[in-house]
Order: structure tokens, then sequence, then C-alpha cells
């Protein structure tokens, strides 16, 4: 129940954020600031096409997968968004999130 509620505080803080940008770059660039300002470290990330294969050029990008820990945490933490383009701008949506426990 812990991870949940801790998930969801992210999800609240990205969701203030509004991030958005001209790449998706910016978009995982405003996001992993919100998981640090979260007490997260951002330990990889990742821009995926539509197939979730690893997308061959940003503009590609159908979705982010970060995977972060915590300071005194082994267990490893996974945010997934999806990459949104209305108007021109990229924009995240939150998708979810998941917990490989070490």
């Amino acid at each position: 129940m812990g991870y949940s509620i801790e998930h969801a505080r992210v999800k609240e803080l990205v969701e203030k954020a509004q991030c958005s940008g001209a790449s998706p770059h910016d978009l995982l660039n405003c996001i992993t600031e919100q998981l640090r300002s979260a007490g997260y470290i951002p330990a990889g990330t990742q821009l995926l096409d539509a197939n979730v294969d690893p997308a061959e050029r940003p503009e590609q990008a159908r979705f982010i997968r970060i995977e972060a820990r915590k300071e005194g945490d082994k267990n490893i933490h996974i945010f997934t968004f999806a990459v949104l383009k209305p108007g021109g701008v990229y924009k995240a949506l939150w998708l979810q999130s998941a917990v490989v426990e070490k």
C-alpha cells in the first residue's frame, strides 16, 4: 500500500507540472525533475515507439519509461507515460507505475 501512495504523489507532481515541450526530450527532462523533487534518482530512461520498442528517432516516441530508485531503497520504481502531441506540442500522460522488489 505504501508504494501506491508514494506513486500517487509522483503522479500528482507530474500532473501539476503540466510537462510539455517542443520534443519528447523536453518531457523527459520535466518528468525526471519531478521525480527528483519527490526524492527519486532516475537510473534509466527510454523513449519507446508505438510497438513499445526503443524509438529510432525522438519524434517517433509514443511512450516514456523511467526507472528510478529512492535513497536507501533497493527496489526499482518504473514510471510509464504516453507521449501526446496535440496542436504540435508534446505532452505527457501518466499511464502506470510499478515496483520491482529486490
